[in-house]
């Protein structure tokens, strides 16, 4: 995790100009808050708060709540304070979503577009879990396995492996969360590029380029034949996973 640290803290300032996927992943995630019948004063524990697209969000929705937001990537959490600070029930801490470092309990525990940079999701989520008070949610977005395949089947045309993470499928999803009242949505959503390096540069520029471990770079040939074979204006695939758990 130290690695995907590094690239978000240097993301810190391009990631508002580049982040629509993950605008439109917090919107989404923000609209089930309304079915979760949460108290009038939640406790709300955000990880991977970024910039603060779902602290935003979490803080209109629920004016009431006691919310702390979280990231592992210090400039992150600096960012988000900054644009915060002025609100009293807010709180910030640079914080390992894998290793929670608060206190329970917490009445929703919260994430977007953060999971899929967990190495080991049942545990993960396991952890985040025994936080919840009784009756407590875990809301999470996650970015599902058909992400990017109009990139990945570039690659493979040519005989190529995208370096690009792997990505959890729907089903992993649902093996990773722990028992209890669980529940996920799908959605399909597509974001336009001027042109493949266009694609390329957004993700660095929002930190989220680390490569799959054990990845060779491609040489400069080979990522001009992948850019050709994307084509001009390419639209990406994103598949979200809007991940419920609910704890008795």
């Amino acid at each position: 995790m130290r690695n995907v640290a590094q690239r978000f803290d240097t993301a810190a300032q391009s990631y508002d100009a580049h982040s629509a996927a993950q605008r439109h992943a917090a919107e989404r995630l923000a609209e089930r808050l309304v079915t979760l019948n949460l108290p009038p004063r939640p406790r709300v524990l955000e990880i991977g708060c970024g910039t603060g697209h779902l602290t935003a969000m979490l803080s209109q929705h629920l004016p009431g709540a006691a919310i702390f937001a979280t990231d592992i990537a210090p400039r992150m959490v600096a960012a988000c304070r900054a644009r915060f600070d002025h609100l009293p029930q807010l709180h910030f801490a640079v914080m390992d979503g894998t290793r929670p470092a608060v206190g329970g309990p917490f009445d929703l525990i919260c994430g977007n577009l953060v999971a899929q940079w967990f190495d080991d999701l049942p545990a993960a989520f396991s952890g985040l879990a025994a936080l919840l008070a009784s009756g407590g949610a875990l809301l999470l977005s996650v970015p599902g396995s058909e992400t990017f395949r109009e990139w990945r089947a570039a690659h493979a045309g040519l005989g190529l492996t995208a370096g690009t993470r792997a990505l959890p499928s729907q089903a992993d999803c649902l093996a990773a969360l722990p028992p209890g009242d669980n529940r996920i949505e799908r959605e399909l959503w597509r974001d336009a590029h001027r042109d493949g390096l266009s694609f390329l540069r957004a993700l660095r520029a929002i930190g989220a380029d680390t490569p799959a471990a054990g990845h060779r770079p491609l040489s400069a040939g080979q990522l001009r034949r992948v850019l050709a074979a994307l084509g001009p204006r390419p639209a990406l695939s994103y598949e979200f996973l809007y991940l419920c758990h609910r704890r008795s």
